[in-house]
C-alpha cells in the first residue's frame, strides 16, 4: 500500500527541516575548536550567534507573505538555495570577524523564509484533526537536525576540520531543494500523482475559513496574537540559548569530550522530539475529543512549559554531570510540547494568513532570540564562567511564556 501523498509531503519537509537545523546549530558544535584555532573570545562567539539571529528575523514575515499568497513550494527553493550558499562560504569569515558576522547574517535571512513556508503548504495539505501531529514531525528537524548535527559535526571535526562541516551542510542543502521541487506542489489541486479520495478527505476537513477576507493589518494588531508573541519571544529567547550554548556548557561546566558530548547531544535533542511531535499529536486528541482549540494548541502548551522549569533551574547546581545531563533531558522533553502549540496555533486564527501569522510570531522571537546567546557570552566573560546566572534568568524568561499560553484566547480572526 502505497503512502498517502500529504505524508509524502510531511517527509520532504521533515527532511528539510532536519537539514535546516544541522546547518542552524553546526557552527555551535563546531565552535569549542573554532575558539582555539581562531583565537576569539566568547563575547565574540556570542555576536557571530546573534548575527545568525538578526538575520533570521529579517524575511520571516514577507517569506509567510509570499509563501500563502504566491507559492510556498518556490519560497522553500529560495530559502534552502540561498543558505546553502552562504553556508559554503562560511569558513571564509575565520579571515576577519565582520566578514563572519555577515555570512551567518545572510544564512539566518534565508533561513528565516522556512517555517512560514512549511506552514503554509501544510495549512493546504493536512486536515484539521491531523494538524499537530502532521504539522509537528514536519518541523521537527528543529529537535532531529540538532541530534544528527551532534555526532556528524563531532566526527567531521575529529576525522577532518572544522572547515568541512560547512562544505558537507552546503551539499545537503543543495540535494534536498532539487528533490523538493521535482517532488512538491503547492496544493493537493495541482499534485499530479493524488486521489481523488485523498483530495476530497484533505479540503473537506481543512480548519476553518473566516468568513470574510481579514486585512494582514487587522490580523498583526489582534490582541490574542499580541500576547502570543510577546510569549514565543520569552521562549525563543530560552531556546535559543540553549541551542548555542548547550556544547559549551557542557564540555566547560562538565568537562565532557567531543565524543560524550555528542552523546549528551543526541540524548536531550531525542528527549526534545518526543516533547514537540508528542505535544501536536496529544493536542490533536483533545481536538477530536471535543476540547476548544484555546485548551488544546495554547493552554496545553503552558502546562507543558510551566512544568518543565524546575529541572532547567537546577541543571547548573547539581554536582554529576550525568544527573546535569537527565534534567536537560526531561526539560527539553517538556519545553517543547510548547514549541508544538506555538507552531500549530497559526491556523486556528486565519488558515490563509496562516504563513504570515507564524512569521510575525518568528519575526518577534528572532529579534528577542538575539539576547540570550549575547548577554549569556558577557555574562560568562563577566563572572569567570559562572552558569548559575543564565540558567536562573531563562527560567524566569520561560515563566513569562508559560503564563500567558495558559489565559490568551484562541479564535479565528474576523472583521468587527
Amino acid at each position: 500500500m502505497s503512502l498517502a501523498v500529504r505524508h509524502q509531503m510531511t517527509g520532504l519537509l521533515f527532511c528539510g527541516t532536519v537539514i535546516n537545523y544541522i546547518d542552524r546549530v553546526n557552527i555551535s558544535i563546531a565552535a569549542p575548536v573554532m575558539l582555539k584555532d581562531i583565537g576569539w573570545s566568547k563575547a565574540e562567539l556570542g555576536w557571530v550567534f546573534s548575527a545568525f539571529l538578526v538575520g533570521n528575523a529579517l524575511l520571516q514575515i514577507p517569506g509567510g507573505v509570499l509563501a500563502d499568497r504566491w507559492s510556498a513550494r518556490r519560497v522553500l527553493a529560495v530559502a534552502f538555495c540561498g543558505f546553502s550558499l552562504f553556508t559554503l562560504l562560511t569558513p571564509l569569515g575565520a579571515r576577519a570577524l565582520a566578514l563572519l558576522l555577515a555570512i551567518r547574517f545572510l544564512v539566518g535571512a534565508f533561513e528565516s523564509l522556512t517555517f512560514p513556508a512549511v506552514i503554509s503548504i501544510n495549512s493546504r495539505w493536512i486536515p484539521r484533526a491531523e494538524f499537530g501531529r502532521s504539522h509537528t514531525l514536519s518541523i521537527s528537524g528543529v529537535t532531529v537536525g540538532q541530534v544528527v548535527a551532534y555526532p556528524l559535526t563531532a566526527w567531521i571535526v575529529l576525522t577532518s576540520t572544522w572547515q568541512t562541516v560547512f562544505y558537507v551542510n552546503a551539499f545537503l542543502g543543495f540535494l534536498w531543494c532539487g528533490i523538493w521541487l521535482w517532488l512538491a506542489r503547492d496544493t493537493p489541486a495541482n499534485h499530479p500523482r493524488i486521489s481523488a479520495a485523498e483530495r476530497n478527505l484533505i479540503e473537506s476537513n481543512l480548519p476553518p475559513r473566516p468568513s470574510r477576507q481579514v486585512p494582514l493589518r487587522v490580523v498583526f494588531t489582534t490582541a490574542p496574537l499580541l500576547a502570543l508573541a510577546l510569549a514565543y519571544m520569552c521562549f525563543a529567547y530560552v531556546a535559543w540559548l540553549m541551542a548555542f550554548w548547550f556544547p559549551t556548557y557542557l564540555t566547560e561546566a562538565r568537562g565532557l569530550a567531543m565524543a560524550d558530548l555528542a552523546v549528551a547531544g543526541v540524548a536531550v535533542l531525542g528527549a526534545a522530539f518526543i516533547g514537540l511531535v508528542g505535544g501536536g499529536a496529544l493536542a490533536d486528541g483533545f481536538l477530536r475529543r471535543g476540547a476548544s482549540p484555546q485548551f488544546a494548541r495554547a493552554r496545553l502548551a503552558g502546562i507543558s512549559v510551566l512544568i518543565s522549569l524546575p529541572f532547567l533551574l537546577v541543571t547548573p547546581v547539581v554536582e554529576s554531570a550525568h544527573v546535569s545531563i537527565a534534567l536537560l533531558m526531561a526539560f527539553a522533553l517538556l519545553f517543547n510540547g510548547g514549541l508544538a502549540g506555538f507552531a500549530t496555533v497559526p491556523v486556528e486564527f486565519h488558515r490563509q494568513h496562516a504563513g504570515a501569522i507564524l512569521g510575525a510570531l518568528n519575526t518577534c522571537a528572532a529579534f528577542a532570540a538575539i539576547f540570550g546567546p549575547l548577554t549569556a557570552g558577557y555574562v560568562l566573560d563577566q563572572s569567570g564562567g559562572n552558569w548559575v546566572l543564565p540558567f536562573a534568568v531563562s527560567t524566569l524568561v520561560a515563566a513569562v511564556s508559560a503564563a500567558i499560553l495558559l489565559v490568551v484566547p484562541v479564535r479565528p480572526i474576523e472583521l468587527a
